[in-house]
């Protein structure tokens, strides 16, 4: 009986073992993921741009705890399974917190909030001329979706940045498991092969549908385009320009394919230098990093159209971030990875979290966008 529940299973998984075995394994995702995914370092710069420092510590608890669920700040945040809380105002850190093993230098999973950045750096290939437009369609970059469906040729870049291709994608799972498509991407064996492989068009263009073999195919383009895997190309030279401090790294396959999609693992005070990019005019001490292009079109109030709908809050996706109402950005990754960009108080918050904990990102954002706005009075 078990061997045959075992072949059933081999069979179901493309007769991949590792494959199988990873999903029977791990199941669910992880913070601690990436301690056993092979992954490619990102140095910090040569020369790091340290952040000015104005500690205004006892303002942040303060805005927290009129939250009517909160009275204790620190509580709140060991018991939510916090591992780092950045508050940045006005271009200075004001408040910062680590416990449950964080660290002010210890970088954590940052899961889905790897697509900002994948956004980000496909918005810096345009800007250098490596990929000449968000129009393009991916069937230039990636000639084999064409080959296997000619309908691929009418999926642009833009259509995948904003998570609106056409492609399908389940993010629920259940048995079998291994044949279904979050599973697919997150434990793959052959990443690359996967998105070329397994993605079905269920329409045409247009339409919001979250799918996390977009970045991928994102990602397919960006190494072709460079020449070079992400971390040691592209993403390096975005993190010596941001005048990060710490190391950070991307999760691989084994084959050297970074997890566009969630592979990103960073302190929470490098993250912050991404969101800080919004509110500067995309420069850093006078450097274009973020092109105004980006800038732009993450702003743009298209972006502002509810996209989705999470515990009765509606909101739009652009340019790889969610937009929260007319003034806030968030980046949001699975087990409680938010940052939030506030235009309309010059704020950015970064919450790392562990796996295991009730409270929802939305939830998360949402408090946090209150933070931001207490703050400011």
């Amino acid at each position: 009986m078990l061997f045959a529940f075992l072949l059933f299973l081999w069979i179901k998984a493309g007769m991949d073992v590792r494959y199988m075995m990873r999903v029977l394994v791990h199941r669910d995702s992880s913070t601690s993921d990436y301690r056993w995914k092979d992954s490619m370092p990102v140095a910090p710069a040569a020369s790091p741009s340290p952040w000015r420092e104005a500690p205004d510590c006892p303002a942040v608890t303060a805005a927290f705890t009129q939250e009517p669920d909160l009275t204790d700040l620190d509580t709140y945040l060991t018991q939510g399974g916090t591992l780092a809380l950045v508050v940045v105002r006005d271009g200075a850190i004001v408040c910062e917190w680590y416990g449950n093993g964080g660290a002010r230098d210890r970088p954590a999973a940052a899961f889905s909030v790897s697509k900002t950045v994948i956004a980000l750096l496909l918005a810096r290939a345009v800007d250098e001329g490596k990929i000449a437009s968000l129009d393009d369609p991916i069937t230039v970059h990636v000639p084999a979706l064409a080959a296997r469906d000619h309908r691929f040729s009418a999926i642009s870049l833009a259509d995948l940045v904003d998570m609106r291709s056409g492609i399908a994608f389940d993010e629920h799972t259940s048995f079998p498991w291994v044949d279904q498509d979050a599973p697919a991407v997150y434990y793959a064996s052959d990443l690359a092969a996967t998105v070329v492989d397994r993605p079905r068009i269920e329409a045409p263009p247009g339409r919001f549908v979250y799918n996390d073999y977009a970045p991928n195919l994102i990602g397919l383009a960006l190494e072709r385009a460079y020449g070079r895997p992400l971390a040691p190309g592209p993403m390096q030279a975005l993190w010596s320009e941001l005048g990060a401090e710490s190391p950070a790294t991307w999760s691989v396959d084994g084959h050297g394919f970074a997890w566009h999609e969630s592979g990103l693992v960073v302190t929470a005070r490098d993250l912050a230098r991404v969101g800080r990019l919004m509110l500067e005019d995309g420069k850093v001490a006078g450097r274009q990093v973020a092109p105004r292009s980006f800038l732009t079109r993450s702003l743009d109030p298209i972006g502002r159209r509810a996209a989705a709908t999470f515990a009765g809050s509606e909101v739009g996706y652009r340019d790889g971030w969610w937009v929260l109402g007319d003034h806030e950005l968030i980046a949001m990754g699975a087990h409680g990875q938010v940052m939030l960009v506030s235009l309309a108080t010059n704020t950015v918050i970064v919450r790392m979290g562990q796996d295991g904990h009730d409270e929802t990102n939305i939830a998360i954002a949402r408090r946090l966008q209150r933070v931001a706005r207490r703050l400011t009075r």
